[in-house]
């Protein structure tokens, strides 16, 4: 098989580690070799979260220009971080931001997002965009957004791994009480971008 880089940006509270959990378990289930490796310093202030995935790889680490795949929970944080792909990557990009606190008390305007997100698909031919928060709104938890861009990426076969084996490791993870919601969660983020 052919060895595959790339990364899962976001901010803190968004599930990355959670995201990056289930698709190890996955790979182990299928006897996929993955290698991963997290930053997560001030997560718990809604700092950068980064994640490095490498399958068939020996290093996780992502320089610039080498990844195959960028996922983004958080589409600011995947901007900083698009010179780390190539040209040819398949991008999957969540639209909804989580403000920051300059932002949410008035101190500085949001950039406009839509002015970038045209910008970056006239570079990658292969971009995709999700709205979590819609996601969020049909099932009532903002908490799924990660198992909903889990269930994207999935769609779009960024992952060697079966959509079977992924939802076995969601039901295997998750309590009884969150099996339903995150699978529900999955499914639609599978379908948001199915091709």
């Amino acid at each position: 098989m052919k060895m595959k880089k790339g990364l899962v940006i976001g901010v803190g509270g968004q599930g990355i580690l959670l995201f990056t959990r289930i698709l190890g378990e996955a790979c182990i289930k299928e006897d996929v070799p993955i290698i991963l490796s997290e930053v997560h310093g001030m997560a718990q202030r809604g700092g950068t979260v980064e994640s490095y995935i490498s399958i068939y790889g020996k290093s996780p680490y992502v320089s610039e220009g080498e990844g195959d795949f960028l996922i983004g929970l958080e589409p600011i944080e995947a901007l900083r971080f698009i010179n780390r792909v190539k040209k040819d990557a398949l991008l999957l990009i969540n639209t909804t931001p989580v403000l920051p606190p300059s932002v949410k008390d008035g101190l500085e305007p949001m950039p406009d997002l839509d002015a970038y997100f045209n910008q970056i698909k006239s570079y990658f031919p292969k971009i995709y965009f999700i709205s979590g928060e819609e996601i969020a709104k049909k099932l009532g938890s903002s908490k799924v957004i990660n198992v909903a861009m889990l269930g994207a990426s999935v769609a779009l076969n960024i992952f060697p791994i079966s959509k079977e084996t992924f939802k076995s490791v969601i039901v295997q993870i998750f309590p009884e009480n969150l099996q339903k919601l995150n699978l529900e969660a999955f499914e639609l983020g599978y379908r948001a971008v199915s091709i």
